[in-house]
């Protein structure tokens, strides 16, 4: 069985792309982390997706039919700044008018654990918004998208029109590097492994 550590419906939307059976399993941890110990965001990334891991596997540790657990952790990076979720509509705001005009990166952390061994990369990709006007940023929050996403937009809704230039994996942006998750997949023979079994929908561990 495949665990797929999220509660992100963008992720679960990515994955489901592989064509391999999963289920999901949203595990319930502290995102905050110690940022005089993790200076980088692609260890700040790594951290808070191996905490997610660990919490899976704590809350699963007598189910011995889990064989591969997946968890990742997104956060916007620019001037030395982490962009997290927007606390409400005001930091929505406040974030994009930040971002305005600017390049911006996006680090996503990805922790796997596949049999007994665990692996764990990063991607980063830059982003440019376009110069956005205080109207279309006000129109923008109105509507609740931004509000459970890393920098306050999601590329691939509404939030995309905010976005001048991408330079790196799109996938990346939304939430999951699509390309190397796979690769890792496929090196370690998950893709082989589940080749042969009919593939369905993700559904939440009850």
């Amino acid at each position: 069985m495949i665990i797929l550590g999220t509660s992100s419906p963008r992720r679960i939307e990515r994955f489901s792309h592989f064509k391999l059976p999963f289920q999901i399993l949203a595990p319930q941890i502290d995102e905050k982390v110690d940022e005089t110990l993790y200076k980088t965001p692609e260890a700040v990334v790594i951290k808070i997706a191996k905490d997610k891991l660990q919490k899976i596997c704590d809350n699963t540790i007598n189910r011995e039919d889990i064989d591969v657990i997946i968890t990742a952790d997104t956060i916007v990076w620019m001037d030395g700044r982490i962009f997290g979720k927007p606390r409400d509509s005001s930091n929505a705001k406040e974030i994009l008018r930040e971002l305005s005009g600017k390049w911006h990166k996006v680090f996503t952390g990805v922790c796997v654990k596949i049999d007994n061994e665990e692996f764990s990369f990063y991607e980063e990709t830059s982003v440019k918004f376009r110069e956005l006007e205080d109207e279309e940023i006000d129109f923008y929050v109105s509507t609740g998208e931004p509000l459970d996403k890393a920098g306050a937009y999601g590329i691939q809704e509404l939030g995309g029109v905010l976005v001048e230039r991408i330079e790196g994996d799109y996938t990346n942006v939304v939430g999951l590097p699509l390309p190397k998750l796979w690769k890792l997949l496929f090196d370690r023979g998950v893709i082989k492994r589940y080749a042969t079994r009919k593939w369905s929908e993700g559904e939440a561990i009850k």
